[in-house]
């Protein structure tokens, strides 16, 4: 994988051209979605891509949804793994396994629903009063995606 500033300076922009699409040579990994069970098989996939010497030897990685979990913790953790000789991360387990083991020991579904339920209901009931809301997304920058109006000269 590339240099971190290349990483970021290529992500920043989108890439236009005239040429024709091709493709590109190397070895890409694609992780698929699935929540929490496609994060922790993935996890299953990338040790034994790593057992076998492949996992220094990506290019590239694309990944949606718990994929994407997987992608994130790899890549955040990248820079920190040590390769030997074949390939190998020597410290796979300890860099990208058991942070995502962690991630996968916590239950945060029970508490997301509740306020999923009470929330909505709560804010209703509070009406004009309701002073939660606002404040908590106040921080939020204000966008216009729609051109404003310019009224017509009399």
């Amino acid at each position: 994988m590339g240099q971190p500033e290349q990483l970021k300076q290529s992500a920043a922009s989108p890439v236009e051209t005239d040429e024709a699409e091709r493709v590109e040579p190397g070895v890409a990994l694609c992780l698929s979605g699935g929540g929490y069970r496609a994060m922790i098989f993935h996890v299953g996939a990338i040790w034994r891509l790593n057992e076998l010497g492949y996992l220094a030897k990506l290019d590239r990685i694309s990944s949606v949804s718990g994929g994407s979990i997987t992608a994130g913790v790899l890549g955040l953790n990248w820079h920190m793994l040590r390769f030997d000789a074949n390939g190998v991360a020597t410290n796979l387990d300890e860099e990208f396994v058991k942070p995502l083991r962690k991630l996968a020991s916590k239950t945060i579904d029970l508490g997301a629903v509740i306020r999923g339920i009470l929330l909505p209901a709560s804010m209703k009931l509070l009406g004009e009063r309701n002073w939660y809301l606002p404040k908590k997304l106040g921080w939020l920058p204000k966008l216009h995606h729609e051109p404003e109006t310019v009224p017509a000269p009399a």
